[in-house]
C-alpha cells in the first residue's frame, strides 16, 4: 500500500506558480527531473515509492499531486 507526503507550499500563489518555481529551479540545476529536498529522509522511503505521491497544499487547499519516482 503505497504512502504519500503532504506538503505546504510556503510562497506560492497558484498551480502555475509551483510549476514555474519547479522548471526554474530544474534549469539552474541542469536536471531533467522535477525534485523537492527535504530537511530529513523519510524513514518509510520504500512505502513512499511504491506508487507514493506528494501532495502540495496551496494557500489553504490541496491543489497539486506529484507521483514520487525516487
Amino acid at each position: 500500500m503505497p504512502l504519500h507526503l503532504i506538503k505546504l507550499s510556503v510562497g506560492i500563489e497558484t498551480v502555475d506558480h509551483l510549476a514555474a518555481v519547479q522548471a526554474h529551479r530544474r534549469a539552474d540545476s541542469g536536471q531533467n527531473k522535477i525534485w523537492h529536498q527535504t530537511r530529513q529522509t523519510p524513514t518509510r522511503a520504500v512505502e513512499l515509492l511504491d506508487g507514493g505521491s506528494i501532495y502540495w497544499v496551496i494557500k489553504g487547499v490541496l491543489q497539486v499531486r506529484q507521483r514520487l519516482l525516487g
